[in-house]
């Protein structure tokens, strides 16, 4: 007959569609209660140096975040934020329920919010 298929096909367990659009709400609703949801102006200027935005993380106390961005910002600062450790960059599209709850600080752009808003719509 059929042998075991190994222990990967038995840990893994599909997601329907509005169960990760419902924990991926319901992680960022948790994140604004507790002051870790931070929403930052588009960054219109390119940011070369990553001791401009090492400072900028350090005044938000954001060292250890994740930076959901429109695709203009993350191609502004992707280059300053490649060496700090513990800072991921992503685009709205590619971003999981994972991500949000292995960083502390989530950080958001405004045309990012408006994007997401329009997904979750």
């Amino acid at each position: 007959a059929h042998g075991p298929k190994g222990e990967d096909n038995y840990k893994t367990r599909k997601l329907n569609k509005s169960e990760k659009k419902m924990s991926i709400a319901s992680l960022i609703t948790e994140k604004n209660g507790s002051n870790d949801l931070i929403i930052f102006d588009d960054f219109a200027q390119k940011i070369l140096k990553t001791k401009e935005m090492n400072e900028i993380l350090k005044k938000f106390d954001a060292k250890n975040s994740l930076m959901i961005l429109d695709k203009k910002s993350k191609e502004n600062i992707l280059k300053s934020t490649k060496n700090i450790p513990n800072v991921k960059l992503t685009d709205i599209n590619h971003f999981s329920a994972f991500d949000l709850v292995k960083y502390k600080k989530i950080i958001f752009t405004e045309s990012s919010v408006k994007e997401l808003e329009m997904r979750f719509q």
